[in-house]
């Protein structure tokens, strides 16, 4: 049964906010990733900002490549974290927060460790009930490459970037998720009796940025 967090509500809409959709791919168990063997190969974002009388809208992706490392994913979004505002995540095998404060490192990513801590406050990470309309790309499981017979405590980490989905259509599938969760968020204020919220505000300006964002024909 999908479940419902009535604090969402309750914690209400926030200007600044930045939302974040993850791809992680399973794993061999001996090979260590956490927290729940399952490797994070992209992250991607939509920050939304209010400027002046409107808002400004940016998105981003970064994805494990051949010398890339899951540290790296996270020194991308550490920046980007904002310093106050509300960050919105979803379910991906599991909560989002819990995943990156079992990755992140304490002095390098000081913003990410302090934002999954805070589940109660400015993370909102939505459970199934909230987002069981946005939908997330498939990606295939990382087969275990260790020798036969090798002990699991020896198993290394081994990931050739061919056995791991395309970067190039992993970045556009994760800023259009982002997008895609955001709005379930949003939709949650004044869906129904008040247009001049500023929620709905903020969604139809996203509309309006996604509309001038598409390529003339």
């Amino acid at each position: 049964m999908y479940s419902i967090d009535l604090t969402i509500d309750a914690r209400g809409f926030a200007p600044t906010s930045i939302a974040l959709a993850v791809r992680t791919i399973g794993a061999c168990p001996a090979a260590g990733h956490r927290p729940d063997a399952r490797l994070l190969v992209g992250v991607g974002t939509l920050t939304v900002t209010p400027v002046n009388n409107g808002h400004r809208f940016s998105t981003g992706a970064r994805y494990l490549g051949e010398d890339a490392e899951v540290a790296d994913l996270l020194d991308w979004l550490e920046p980007q974290i904002p310093a106050r505002g509300a960050i919105i995540s979803w379910d991906n095998w599991g909560s989002v927060p819990r995943r990156f404060l079992a990755l992140a490192d304490l002095e390098r990513h000081p913003r990410i460790r302090a934002a999954a801590a805070d589940t109660a406050g400015r993370w909102r990470d939505l459970p199934r009930g909230h987002t069981w309309s946005v939908r997330q790309a498939r990606a295939r499981h990382l087969p275990c490459l260790c020798p036969l017979g090798t002990p699991v405590d020896e198993c290394e980490a081994a990931r050739p970037a061919v056995l791991l989905p395309c970067p190039e259509a992993t970045a556009i599938e994760l800023v259009g998720e982002a997008i895609a969760g955001w709005q379930a968020w949003a939709r949650t204020f004044g869906d129904f009796d008040d247009a001049d919220h500023p929620a709905q505000a903020a969604l139809r300006a996203l509309d309006r940025w996604r509309a001038d964002q598409r390529p003339a024909r």
